[in-house]
């Protein structure tokens, strides 16, 4: 059986969809094939549970068009799972050689995509954990899920000049609303280092550079910078060694609970339930508007209201609790 996801960008979003993929492997037998953008490729390519991975850029999108059409009407697919759930992954989905075609219920579409002529799966619960709405894909393809894995290879490798055992810092987040505060990361780095004797390792992209200037200014310890200067692929293999990872709702958070890592999750417009992390521990505030689910907000009260106090009392718990701290998502 071969089966077609399209899951096409945001790193949370694919990591998210790998427990389906693990699933619809093992309870199927199938030969998953992955439609992905570039910025989620490295963790689809070489994963374990996906057999072929086709790539759509969609910034030089004239050119890579007909090349992904070609390959999606070339090979042969029993069925193809739209999970994006918009227009442009509809008609990807389309544009396929399957004849059966699942998506989400119409409560769940967006972008009028409930109109395409899709098999549709049962109406469910649309604010459970993501993970959890995509493994119901598996159910109603008759794989029952059982222990939910991600299992995501690991190569040990950690990037010279970072110690033994560190925190990872993850400071940016797409959207701006969901950002905390610079003198809040390097509170906490102090914490680690005074109290821990734990350096905090910053991770982000290269927008977050000037972030980590500020933090390490701040900071009255060393801190450890490597804001714009992993790959996924190194960013991985930084969280891995980990001890853990404070985050806020952004996709190196998802990849951290994929990696089995302790996580403290700092959440303000976002739905910690639909996603925050399946495995982890949130620092919210409670306010009436929350969640909002805005992507830039002029007063994002809900991050700034999040004290240094706060987080380090819920990290330090997470760091002396052999368990961990679980999620009742998951």
């Amino acid at each position: 059986m071969d089966i077609l996801i399209v899951k096409l960008g945001a790193l949370g979003d694919v990591i998210n969809t790998l427990p389906l993929a693990v699933t619809l492997k093992e309870r199927l037998g199938a030969r998953i094939h992955w439609l992905v953008e570039p910025l989620s490729h490295a963790i689809v390519s070489g994963h374990p549970a996906v057999d072929d991975v086709i790539l759509f850029d969609k910034r030089d999108w004239r050119r890579a068009l007909p090349g992904v059409l070609h390959s999606l009407r070339s090979q042969r697919f029993d069925i193809a799972l739209d999970l994006q759930r918009i227009i442009k992954s509809g008609l990807f989905c389309m544009a396929s050689s399957s004849r059966r075609r699942v998506g989400f219920d119409r409560a769940r579409c967006k972008e009028l995509t409930w109109m395409l002529p899709f098999e549709r799966i049962p109406a469910a619960d649309p604010g459970a954990h993501m993970a959890l709405q995509y493994l119901e894909f598996a159910s109603h393809l008759g794989a029952h899920p059982g222990e939910i894995r991600w299992d995501i290879p690991v190569s040990g490798g950690i990037p010279g000049g970072i110690p033994e055992a560190y925190v990872v810092l993850n400071i940016g987040a797409t959207k701006g609303a969901n950002r905390w505060t610079a003198e809040g990361f390097a509170a906490l780095a102090e914490h680690l280092s005074h109290h821990r004797s734990l350096p905090s390792v910053l991770t982000g992209g290269p927008e977050d550079t000037g972030m980590a200037h500020r933090i390490a200014s701040l900071a009255r310890c060393p801190v450890i910078d490597m804001t714009g200067r992993t790959t996924i692929p190194e960013l991985k293999e930084v969280i891995a060694g980990s001890r853990a990872v404070v985050s806020c709702d952004t996709g190196p958070m998802h990849l951290a609970v994929a990696l089995g890592k302790k996580v403290l999750a700092l959440m303000g417009p976002s739905d910690p339930r639909r996603t925050g992390p399946l495995k982890g521990k949130v620092t919210r505030l409670d306010l009436d508007c929350m969640p909002c689910n805005r992507r830039h907000c002029d007063d994002p009260r809900c991050m700034r209201g999040i004290s240094a106090d706060m987080v380090i009392r819920d990290l330090d718990g997470l760091l002396d609790d052999p368990s961990g701290f679980q999620h009742p998502a998951a």
